[in-house]
């Protein structure tokens, strides 16, 4: 079958990679061989729009088309070094993802301090064509993992008593977002002076704008002081009735106290009520793996391929 290939150059390339991603989703059984849309609306909102990984979409998101114009395949840049592939089922094969990563490979490598070329990507540990493929192009495993959780909401979800002196509830109005941001730096740099802290919520009123963006999916819980102790961020597509939790963090000064598992559940039994029947959450970290494997029910492992570019 005879593809075209191009960068994505118009909005209107961005809206339909989203209803590409949500068909090839399905097909996939609503398994993650692709990436869920919330993850595409993660990676405008918040990577690029806030990380400013690239000045635009469209440095970091290439297409291949049929003659008929259908997205067949599609490749996200995390920025670094660091591919995603989303390939529609039924066109699978050695020859396009070797076209795909070919490319990766002229156009969205990183260079290290002494000038060597390089570029990763992961890999689920049970797709083994990839990683013959992989292979064949001289990427090697690499230390550390992914794990990457989901749930089916049908079963029923824990009842975490609320700590007292707390309260759950839905984020608040923009009067909130500097609270929000801070209870943000608190938990996820916790080992740096709060002088490093500058003081700017945009990231999160970008995060706001995201299209699968809810506030009654933006779970807090708050202390008797009225300081934001701990979140959770959810972005649910009702069109695949599944939902990929986002953010999910507890400042440093209320560790230990059941806060993340109390606002993390709270979230799914909301998805549940809206509809939802599967989450998904990703861990790199032992905190988040932590919580994800004493809520969630399946996991699944990716490893790092690298490939050093001669």
């Amino acid at each position: 079958m005879k593809l075209t290939f191009h960068t994505c150059t118009e909005e209107d390339d961005f809206w339909r990679t989203r209803n590409f991603l949500r068909e090839i989703f399905l097909l996939n059984g609503r398994l993650e061989h692709s990436w869920n849309v919330a993850r595409l609306d993660y990676w405008r909102w918040h990577y690029i729009k806030t990380c400013n990984i690239f000045e635009s979409v469209e440095k970091g998101m290439a297409l291949w088309e049929n003659t008929d114009g259908k997205i067949i395949a599609a490749l996200n840049h995390l920025g670094g070094s660091e591919l995603r592939l989303h390939i529609h089922p039924h066109f699978r094969s050695t020859e396009l993802e070797n076209e795909i990563l070919a490319y990766a490979e002229e156009n969205f490598y990183a260079v290290t301090e002494d000038g060597r070329r390089y570029i990763y990507m992961p890999i689920f540990e049970d797709d083994k064509q990839r990683q013959e493929i992989a292979k064949s192009r001289d990427y090697k495993k690499q230390p550390g993992w992914g794990h990457h959780y989901r749930r089916n909401l049908d079963s029923p979800i824990q009842n975490i008593p609320v700590p007292l002196g707390y309260t759950i509830r839905s984020m608040g109005d923009t009067k909130e977002y500097p609270a929000r941001s801070w209870a943000s730096w608190r938990a996820f740099h916790n080992d740096e002076p709060n002088e490093n802290y500058d003081g700017d919520y945009s990231w999160y009123a970008n995060l706001q704008s995201a299209p699968l963006y809810r506030r009654d999916l933006d779970v807090i819980a708050v202390a008797s002081d009225g300081s934001i102790a701990s979140f959770c961020t959810i972005f649910y597509d009702d069109y695949t009735r599944s939902a990929v939790t986002v953010l999910v963090g507890t400042a440093a000064e209320h560790w230990q106290r059941g806060l993340g598992k109390a606002v993390f559940t709270e979230g799914l039994r909301r998805l549940k009520e809206m509809g939802c029947t599967l989450v998904f959450s990703t861990a790199h970290e032992e905190p988040a793996d932590f919580l994800y494997r004493s809520v969630m029910q399946e996991m699944k492992v990716t490893d790092t391929w690298l490939k050093v570019i001669e």
